[in-house]
């Protein structure tokens, strides 16, 4: 479908721009960055949709909220698993129990996999994912990189099993109210996966507190 090239445009400065904000201003924007570069194209691409099908505000407003809460699925599921990747490479070092190594191999292997096929579905899309992982979490990933042996494992196996059940629970709310489409299919075939991962982490954590 043609879109206006006078409001792609418009809509390409606007990320252009809010890039290079978030290049200057640091980590902690990046998501930002993305959600809101997202949440841009997504008005432009429904604005001339509008001029060229006819469908009533209701629906119109149904599909663009659809198309953002599933920009910002794969936004915070990308980010996070960029983040659980950077955890986990910190194992390679800092573990001391070899369960610990081993759970963290596993999700070094299998988020790299999924983040990439994120990538796909976002490129599909036209959407922007972040470039890097937001304040908070680096702040934790400096924080755990100070510790080593039973502390740094106790830690690091508590931090993976809070942030798989939220992912756990993200992605069964993605499957269940995303419409039809990649995202949807994304969701439903990933979470088997992030299941396994938290089934593994408390089967560790319970073994080593």
């Amino acid at each position: 479908m043609k879109i206006n090239n006078k409001k792609y445009l418009a809509v390409l400065s606007i990320v252009l721009f809010a890039l290079s904000f978030g290049c200057h201003s640091g980590q902690k924007d990046s998501t930002a960055v993305a959600d809101s570069a997202n949440k841009a194209q997504i008005k432009t691409t429904d604005s001339a949709n509008k001029a060229q099908v006819s469908s009533s505000d209701s629906a119109s407003k149904a599909s663009k909220a659809l198309k953002e809460d599933a920009s910002k699925f794969l936004v915070k599921s990308y980010e996070s698993g960029l983040y659980e990747v950077q955890l986990s490479q910190l194992a390679a070092t800092n573990a001391l129990d070899a369960d610990v190594k081993t759970l963290a191999a596993n999700l070094i292997n299998d988020h790299i996999s999924i983040d990439a096929k994120i990538k796909a579905i976002a490129a599909s899309a036209n959407f922007i994912l972040p470039e890097a992982i937001n304040a908070d979490h680096q702040k934790e990933v400096s924080d755990l990189s100070k510790l080593k042996g039973a502390d740094f494992d106790k830690k690091y196996v508590s931090t993976i099993v809070s942030g798989h059940e939220s992912s756990v629970s993200n992605y069964k709310d993605a499957y269940k109210d995303l419409s039809a489409g990649d995202t949807k299919n994304f969701a439903g075939k990933t979470l088997p996966t992030i299941q396994d991962h938290l089934d593994m982490a408390k089967k560790v954590k319970d073994r080593i507190k």
